[in-house]
């Protein structure tokens, strides 16, 4: 079984989807008897925001963001890292195309396997980004993708090699959110893929309806300040607030009632997840990621994707309703399909 572990990542300090992932799954595979190293490219400092075991070790490269675009010189830097890895690593795994691509052109330089994870949802590339992907994804040991629908798309465009590895919910809490609250809650990176703006629109729809019911968007990101510039024109000050990512989301889950995702797409929705294990109820556009994490049970309130009346009347309809504590109880159990003693031994079984 291969034992020594190399991620490459941009930039493991960074609040993200991707980077808990990596620590996540860092974690879980020291404690199996794993040597791990993550190499982030773009920092020269720092440790992970998110809980990363101290036997795990980080090496950081400070190569410059403004590089990333030219091609030829991250080609070249990220072949010095497969031939200083050749030898020490039995095992590299990439987690985005724009460093996969280029350690794939150069596979030959690295004598052991290379694992590329995808995080991003097929319909969030461009057709041409697709093209690449799928062409250089070939290339790999394996891919490993969050759903089946995920795989079956790869499988469909020539890519054979996937396996399917859904994302580790690192801790189930013991507690269910008593779910007495008046507040909804969303999280994520505050992007345009995310689709605040469409949340807010929403909201705006059912505000004469809405209170006492409050909306709190934990998150940081290129879109702030235009979404509080959507918040004053719809005078939603009072109903809606978009506060800095947290690291103590598990309580702000605790304290809530309600989870949002409002995204265009998403290849997974490890956030979604930790508010179902929490006990509380999702309500969402109707994507397909979501609906096979769903498993048929009914869990997650659907809204017709990109159809924000029927977001907005979803939303009405649910802090209206009489079965939240209901769906709480059951929204607990999908929390069962994504635990550390359910997930881990597939990423075991990858590497062995």
């Amino acid at each position: 079984m291969a034992k020594n572990i190399t991620w490459v990542v941009n930039c493991i300090t960074m609040v993200g989807g991707v980077e808990r992932v990596v620590c996540n799954i860092s974690n879980y595979l020291v404690e199996n008897g794993f040597n791990v190293k993550i190499i982030s490219i773009n920092t020269m400092k720092g440790q992970p925001f998110f809980p990363l075991s101290d036997k795990v070790q980080i090496e950081h490269c400070g190569y410059p963001v403004n590089d990333i675009l030219d091609r030829k010189k991250l080609k070249k830097f990220l072949k010095t890292i497969l031939v200083k890895e050749n030898g020490a690593s039995d095992t590299i795994i990439t987690c985005h195309p724009w460093i996969a691509m280029p350690i794939l052109q150069q596979k030959r330089a690295f004598k052991g396997k290379i694992i590329c994870t995808e995080h991003a949802a097929w319909e969030y590339y461009t057709k041409i980004r697709q093209f690449f992907n799928t062409f250089y994804y070939r290339r790999a040991d394996k891919l490993v993708v969050l759903t089946k629908n995920a795989a079956k798309i790869y499988r469909e465009h020539g890519v054979k090699n996937v396996a399917v590895i859904p994302n580790i919910l690192a801790s189930v809490p013991k507690t269910a959110a008593p779910l007495k609250s008046k507040e909804l809650v969303a999280t994520g990176r505050l992007t345009g893929v995310k689709g605040y703006d469409r949340l807010l629109e929403a909201i705006s729809l059912i505000k004469d309806d809405f209170a006492p019911w409050h909306l709190t968007l934990y998150g940081d990101g290129e879109d702030h300040i235009k979404l509080i510039d959507i918040i004053h024109q719809n005078h939603l000050e009072k109903l809606v607030s978009v506060v800095p990512f947290t690291d103590k989301i598990q309580e702000k889950l605790q304290k809530c009632s309600g989870f949002i995702v409002s995204s265009h797409n998403e290849s997974f929705s490890l956030a979604a997840i930790e508010a179902l294990s929490n006990g509380v109820p999702v309500i969402s556009f109707d994507i397909p990621a979501l609906r096979e994490m769903d498993h048929g049970k009914s869990c997650i309130i659907f809204a017709e994707q990109n159809n924000i009346k029927d977001l907005a009347d979803k939303i009405k309809q649910y802090i209206h309703s009489d079965d939240i504590v209901a769906r709480g109880k059951k929204a607990r159990e999908l929390a069962d399909y994504y635990t550390l003693e359910t997930v881990g031994p597939l990423w075991l079984k990858l590497l062995s």
